[in-house]
């Protein structure tokens, strides 16, 4: 997708500019990317690009084969059919609530879900609503017009009203799933055939590149995957950015605690092309600082990109060039929410670091500096689009480079 595609999708897309970053956690969190069509993959892209630097791909989340799975496969059809025209209403895909999870119920939730998983399902039913006045009549409903759940004001959630939101949104991504069945069949036929054809070529199996994935998920985050989410699935190069093609996603979803751990294999040598972490996002605003603040942090941000790539990923080499590049939008004094580090070796391969200000790396790639810094610059051009149309307001954003 280029800039033109991106700046024509924006015009069909209704942003709220408090809720751009929640809307990235949602989407990754709904992982559809990899399948989905029209104007949902193009949103993704868009709002990837508004709030971070770098593409993803992210996969529809398989329905686990479980309780769960029975639970969802015998849905009335006409419920299927009511889930589906509500998310085709809606004016984004993403969801928001009127507050943040409290901390007792973000802990409550992952707890919540692992049993969801096994078996515990909610009592009732969360309550819909079609308008904002009679949202206002509810302490704890979703408002299926703009998509956003409304959530106690004064007192935390109940067991009870965290397990119908969880169950809720499963039934959603079946929904979904169901609605896409024939294309997800039709892909997968396709995957299979360049499959077979990139191991006679002398490239990994799917297999293989879950276990090189498994092997980096305990060795850079520590975490073998028990109580997640697994899936996998092959990025033809004719459908996917070049910066996955030809690559096997494997990802695994901690859906409890919005936790995805991404994985991007190369198919035809098995080496890691890319990985990208994602989890609480007002964990990163809580350490992004002033404007003025930011180039002080700059060295250490360096320092700690590096031992990642050296401790985590066991990739060591000398390089020709260590810079950083960072956002700061001028007019709003704000600066982005990650710091990415790239590291130009002497045959102008590069491994691009993001960190989050306090040095967290959430996402490496193999690049090159041409590549990133032509992507870092259709990215900004996008923002500034963005709040000329959909803000009617002009903004001065600058790249910081270091």
């Amino acid at each position: 997708m280029n800039i033109t595609d991106l700046k024509n999708a924006v015009n069909g897309i209704d942003f709220d500019k408090e809720k751009q970053e929640q809307m990235i956690l949602e989407i990754r969190a709904k992982k559809k990317a990899h399948r989905y069509t029209g104007i949902l993959r193009m949103a993704a892209a868009v709002a990837v690009c508004i709030v971070t630097v770098g593409i993803l791909s992210v996969p529809v989340r398989a329905v686990v084969k479980s309780l769960v799975q029975e639970r969802m496969e015998s849905l009335p059809k006409d419920e299927i059919a009511e889930i589906t025209e509500q998310i085709q209403n809606q004016q984004t895909e993403a969801n928001s609530s009127t507050r943040e999870y409290t901390e007792g119920e973000k802990e409550r939730r992952g707890s919540l879900y692992a049993q969801y998983m096994k078996g515990l399902f909610p009592k009732g039913e969360l309550t819909l609503v079609e308008s904002e006045e009679e949202a206002e009549e509810h302490e704890f409903c979703f408002l299926t017009t703009t998509g956003v759940f409304y959530l106690p004001a004064n007192r935390e959630l109940t067991d009870e009203e965290i397990l119908q939101k969880i169950d809720f949104e499963r039934k959603r991504d079946y929904a979904l799933q169901e609605q896409q069945a024939e294309e997800l069949a039709e892909r997968e036929a396709a995957e299979k055939e360049q499959i077979k054809e990139v191991v006679a070529a002398g490239g990994i199996t799917e297999e293989q590149a879950v276990e090189t994935a498994t092997r980096y998920l305990q060795q850079v985050f520590g975490v073998d995957g028990s109580g997640m989410e697994l899936n996998h699935y092959y990025n033809e190069a004719a459908v996917e950015p070049i910066i996955v093609a030809d690559t096997y996603c494997v990802n695994w979803s901690d859906y409890g605690n919005y936790r995805y751990y991404y994985f991007y294999i190369d198919a035809s040598d098995g080496t890691l092309r890319s990985l990208s972490y994602s989890h609480d996002m007002q964990e990163a605003e809580a350490v992004r600082p002033a404007v003025s603040e930011a180039p002080g942090k700059i060295a250490d941000i360096k320092r700690q990109a590096q031992d990642f790539l050296e401790e985590k990923l066991k990739i060591r080499g000398s390089y020709k060039e260590v810079k950083s590049y960072y956002r700061v939008n001028v007019t709003d004094e704000t600066v982005s929410r990650l710091v990415d580090v790239l590291f130009v070796g002497e045959d102008d391969a590069s491994y691009l670091v993001s960190c989050r200000w306090n040095g967290e790396a959430d996402d490496f790639s193999v690049t090159t500096k041409e590549d990133y810094e032509e992507r870092l610059r259709e990215e900004v051009e996008l923002n500034i689009y963005y709040y000329e149309t959909r803000e009617e307001r002009e903004v001065e954003i600058e790249i910081m480079e270091n």
